[in-house]
């Protein structure tokens, strides 16, 4: 009896590849440098107690908007890439992954949207 046949049906998510596995590492990557620079810049940069109006003035700064949005778009990615990877995995039944898998784009799409707009349209009130 020689080896087993390896084809795209037995390989879990081979079609997600090196590419997407790439990806994930870099999106992991990126989330725990803008983690640690969230950190960073909320406790130890911030002269004095944090108040509410020094929040706002870094949160309606186009600076932070950009590094917010970065963020957000990394974590989706980051978590609907896992997620499929999970789904691809032991998700068989062709149907299902598909209803799946669209849902979850679906959801992460609404979710993505959502966030984005909230931080780009956040202004103060004077």
């Amino acid at each position: 009896m020689g080896a087993p046949t390896m084809t795209r049906d037995n390989l879990g998510s081979s079609h997600a590849g090196t590419r997407d596995w790439m990806l994930q590492r870099v999106s992991g990557v990126a989330l725990v440098v803008l983690l640690f620079l969230h950190f960073f810049v909320l406790h130890y940069a911030t002269e004095g107690p944090v108040t509410y109006d020094k929040v706002m003035a870094r949160l309606t700064s186009p600076a932070w908007k950009v590094i917010d949005i970065t963020f957000v778009v990394f974590a989706l990615y980051h978590a609907v890439n896992g997620f499929r990877a999970i789904i691809d995995d032991f998700v068989h039944r062709p149907l299902l992954k598909l209803i799946l898998v669209g849902s979850l784009w679906v959801t992460a799409t609404g979710f993505g949207v959502l966030g984005i707009l909230t931080i780009a349209t956040l202004t103060v009130a004077p």
